[in-house]
């Protein structure tokens, strides 16, 4: 069995980053990873700044 060592390539449909809809609470997110970090945000207001954000500006918004 080939080990899987990073989600790139052939695998990167299993990345945080992957472009996939993901819908919490009623706000539609474009990743797993803005989904997350939506979560971590103490109100409503600042989760809403993940939904429809571009995996690459995700780390942007929130640092």
């Amino acid at each position: 069995m080939e080990k899987i060592e990073r989600f790139w390539g052939d695998y990167f449909f299993l990345n945080k980053w992957y472009p996939i809809g993901v819908e919490v609470n009623g706000l539609k997110f474009l990743s797993s990873e803005a989904a997350y970090q939506a979560q971590r945000c103490a109100n409503e207001e600042d989760r809403a700044r993940f939904a429809g954000l571009d995996p690459a500006r995700v780390r942007v918004f929130a640092d």
